[in-house]
């Protein structure tokens, strides 16, 4: 059997992504998942509208340690404004490296789960902003927490290369790279963390750019068992994107194949049960 979870990333980062979301999962009868980043500044209007407007959302928790607020004020972790730095390679390596700041990554993370329980949201999934979470320094921090707090499900991108090629050769060396390093690390983290998965994640390789055309071309090969398409949408009309993505990624293009009749029309006839 083939089961799918559609999922928002990056909800509460504006009010343009917290419509897109709204709308989508109002609208397009597909998205049912949505992930909160608990400290940016349109994180309470989202929580409000999920209650008000998308009671039957399930809005999940997108940790945040790179390219975006921090819950904890005085911690080491972030620059003097709150915000951490924006480049991922930069905060991988820094926290790789630097052990003595474990003790405040898990006081950071431990801060956005209590954030999130505080909104008054049950505790759902956990993935993470630009997949900060499957560091290998901050993944085992991330599943212990999730279990503690009563989370049941963590994202762990992986097996979306052969579907994402067979579309489009375009920005090969980036798929490649992206594909062996989130490869390598799903088979690593494995092996010391059990945790519920999706036995394949879409979202990865083609981030700011799941266009109608490409979740159509997705669902045809998607495995049995559990898979997930995730989406960056965002309700501004001057945010289309096609051939490159956006700088954050959110665009109109992923909101539109969010309401996609076709799509709605083809996971019926393929007969995938939306998780």
């Amino acid at each position: 059997m083939k089961r799918l979870i559609v999922t928002a990333d990056d909800f509460g980062i504006s009010a343009a992504v917290n419509e897109a979301v709204v709308r989508a999962h109002r609208q397009g009868g597909v998205l049912r998942h949505a992930s909160l980043m608990v400290a940016e500044p349109a994180a309470a209007e989202a929580v409000e509208r999920a209650k008000r407007e998308c009671p039957g959302l399930s809005v999940g928790l997108h940790l945040v340690l790179c390219d975006g607020r921090a819950a904890l004020a005085g911690s080491p972790l972030p620059a003097a404004d709150g915000r951490f730095d924006a480049d991922p390679v930069a905060c991988g390596m820094r926290y790789f490296f630097d052990r003595g700041l474990e003790r405040h990554l898990e006081s950071e993370l431990r801060a956005q789960f209590e954030r999130f329980l505080a909104f008054g949201l049950p505790p759902a999934h956990v993935d993470g902003h630009v997949n900060i979470h499957v560091h290998p320094v901050v993944f085992p921090l991330t599943v212990r927490l999730a279990r503690e707090y009563g989370f049941d499900r963590v994202r762990l991108p992986s097996g979306e290369l052969p579907a994402s090629l067979s579309f489009s050769w375009s920005r090969l060396g980036k798929q490649l790279l992206e594909s062996g390093v989130f490869g390598a690390l799903r088979a690593y983290l494995r092996r010391t963390c059990a945790v519920p998965l999706a036995d394949r994640t879409f979202g990865l390789l083609r981030s700011g750019l799941m266009s109608e055309r490409y979740v159509l071309h997705a669902l045809e090969r998607l495995p049995d068992g559990l898979s997930e398409l995730y989406f960056h949408p965002s309700a501004d009309p001057a945010t289309a994107a096609e051939t490159e993505p956006r700088p954050g990624h959110h665009t109109i293009s992923d909101l539109e194949a969010l309401l996609s009749p076709r799509v709605r029309r083809r996971i019926a006839e393929l007969g995938i049960e939306l998780a």
